[in-house]
């Protein structure tokens, strides 16, 4: 801990602050006491854990020459390091009574009547603000911060699969504060998934860990502001085959019907098989905004703008519920019928890095969902869901709670929850032990090696019941499974981001738009950047299909790169011989990749999916609706 005896006054002040929800879920932050950190530290101990939050209370650091809020002692000593500070210090703003604290963030106060300083740039996104910023001050923007992004991998078809060649990407970080100090094995080892030491030092002396972009040794110290980078050898997990159709165009929005196993935005191992970069490399959507997002195995509805304006106005209806939602699901055992069954118990997320939530009535958020029969045939019931809230997986949750989770939820109709399945929100474990179990259960090495893989009811050739949804869900498609998607895709169009149906606007405003999230990855369970991917791939419904990665042994041959023009995308053929992409760069391979050297199945086609879809989203004057999935139809 260091000594802050040198500041001087109105310098640094300690914070405590409550953590409240409102009635829409809204989380706001008050400022309970603002102290002095010099006269605070006279009569109290400040150790490396001073800001953590318990029983919604946490205490914080608020730079006031800076208008910085500080969420961690490491951050503070780093900050304080920093030369932006130094300049601030000798140059603070006029008066402190200028400023205020308002949730969390330094505000100037509203004179003359309340008019506030209008910003420029309000219809740009924060990304796309980002971006002028750097051009406007010569600042390099990183490839994948731009349209190349698109042009980094090969996607291409198997039966029933859309998968993706492996390819090299470059993480990028500064260094946080509790690295400083710290070697860059240290750092490495203790934050970021676990590399064997020998390993690290070939990666090192190669080049693919850079600090500042030159090349360092293992026992480099990191110091403050550096520029971190890794280059990966990254191998994604394959998704459905089935095509992306198009419920509804304007010159404002874009209307999908998103199928199952692919994720919305970038996110773990999947950034080229997400629905982002579908849209952008084979039908030219390059420049959509998310408004909100579907679980990864679910389909159905899903919306984006084509602005940022338009993502913010969207966003405003959904967090102001205004947007009704209407979802349709499969449960085994007789749901009660003639009637509607509303349940409202809080839901409480107990894990964001694996993404797992549980009923708790002391620390969870209000939660609503009306449900109601629609269908019932041997033994099993189609039921209407409509949400009137958008909590993390909120419908799976509450029909767990009823004791009807979904038929083929691999998360929460699961005996991790307890011989009842989690039904009334009983699970008979602490949270720290669920998480832990859910962990060891949902690992791609437990699940390839588990009898329940073996014994998949669709690892058989012939499955009547879901090879029929994935034949109903690729019909109508013309195109030849043999094929490959270049990356080499047409001209954007002219006008070009639950959970259940999760905008999850309240709990973030982050809208994961397509290059947001993947390079920026969260560590440790922590908010801060990462340079690779975690070791639990960061959500565990991510890893409940257990994908196969794409064999490293087939590749592409530019010798048979086909002139063929489908959908807008550059159409090549699969030859399993050549390491060859289509851009002629051998990619598919890498003698230091740990993933290069493991075998992977592919996945059972009853994993790529949950019997969960959403079938209408409407509002004022407005409504988009998708025919209801074959399961569906008893």
């Amino acid at each position: 801990m260091s000594d802050f005896d040198s500041l001087s006054e109105n310098v640094v002040f300690v914070l405590k602050v409550s953590h409240e929800s409102n009635a829409n879920g809204r989380i706001h932050q008050h400022i309970l006491q603002q102290t002095d950190l010099i006269h605070y530290q006279k009569e109290n101990k400040i150790d490396k854990n001073f800001c953590r939050k318990e029983a919604k209370i946490q205490m914080k650091f608020s730079c006031y020459p800076c208008r910085k809020v500080l969420e961690s002692v490491d951050a503070l000593n780093c900050h304080l390091q920093g030369k932006k500070h130094r300049e601030n210090e000798t140059n603070p703003p006029d008066d402190l009574n200028d400023f205020e604290i308002i949730n969390g963030k330094w505000k100037k106060r509203a004179f003359n009547g309340g008019v506030k300083r209008k910003h420029g740039g309000n219809d740009l996104s924060k990304r796309e603000r980002t971006k002028r910023n750097k051009t406007e001050r010569n600042m390099e923007i990183l490839p994948q911060h731009t349209h190349e992004k698109f042009n980094e991998a090969v996607t291409y078809f198997e039966p029933a699969y859309r998968k993706v060649r492996p390819y090299y990407f470059t993480f990028v970080a500064h260094a946080k504060g509790r690295w400083v100090g710290r070697s860059l094995w240290d750092v490495f080892s203790k934050e970021f998934r676990a590399i064997p030491k020998d390993l690290f030092q070939t990666f090192v002396d190669k080049g693919f860990i850079k600090v500042n972009k030159e090349t360092v040794s293992s026992d480099y110290k990191v110091q403050n502001n550096d520029f971190i980078s890794h280059t990966v050898h990254r191998h994604e997990l394959p998704v459905t085959s089935a095509r992306i159709k198009i419920v509804h165009e304007d010159e404002d929005t874009l209307v999908v019907d998103k199928p199952p196993s692919i994720p919305v935005h970038p996110c773990g191992r999947y950034r080229h098989n997400t629905v982002i970069f579908i849209l952008a490399k084979e039908q030219g959507y390059k420049d959509l905004h998310t408004v909100h997002r579907l679980d990864r195995l679910t389909s159905g509805i899903l919306m984006f703008a084509k602005s940022a304006a338009k993502s913010r106005e969207l966003e405003a209806l959904i967090s102001g519920r205004q947007v009704r939602k209407e979802y349709v699901c499969r449960v085994n055992g007789e749901f009660p019928a003639d009637r509607e069954i509303v349940v409202d118990q809080p839901i409480l997320v107990v894990s964001y890095k694996i993404g797992v939530c549980i009923i708790s009535p002391e620390e969870g958020k209000p939660s609503k969902t009306v449900f109601k029969r629609v269908a019932y045939k041997d033994g099993v019931s189609v039921v209407a869901c409509k949400p009137e809230t958008g909590r993390m997986h909120q419908i799976r949750v509450h029909l767990q709670y009823l004791g009807f989770p979904i038929s083929n939820d691999p998360l929460y109709n699961s005996d991790i929850f307890g011989p009842q399945k989690g039904k009334d929100g009983q699970i008979g474990k602490t949270k720290e032990q669920l998480i832990a179990d859910l962990i060891e259960k949902h690992t791609i090495d437990n699940w390839i090696q588990s009898e329940e893989y073996e014994n998949s009811r669709l690892k058989e050739e012939h499955d009547s019941e879901t090879q029929q949804d994935f034949e109903a869900m690729n019909e109508n498609e013309d195109i030849d499974k043999k094929i490959v998607i270049s990356d080499a895709t047409s001209e954007s169009k002219e006008d070009s981001v639950d959970t259940d149906d999760e905008s999850n606007i309240e709990k973030s405003k982050a809208k994961f738009n397509d290059d947001s999230k993947n390079e920026i990855l969260k560590d440790k369970g922590t908010s801060d950047s990462k340079l690779t991917e975690s070791s639990k791939e960061s959500e565990i419904d991510q890893e409940e299909s257990h994908l196969k990665e794409p064999n490293c042994d087939k590749a592409i041959s530019e010798n048979e790169v086909a002139s063929e023009n489908h959908d807008k995308a550059t159409i090549v053929s699969i030859n399993d011989e050549s390491k060859t992409t289509a851009n002629g760069n051998s990619t598919d391979y890498d003698e230091l990749c740990l993933d290069c050297q493991r075998k992977y199945k592919d996945p059972p086609q009853d994993t790529l999916l949950i019997y969960l879809h959403a079938m209408k989203y409407s509002g004022e004057g407005w409504e988009y609706r998708t025919d209801p999935p074959s399961w569906a139809n008893l």
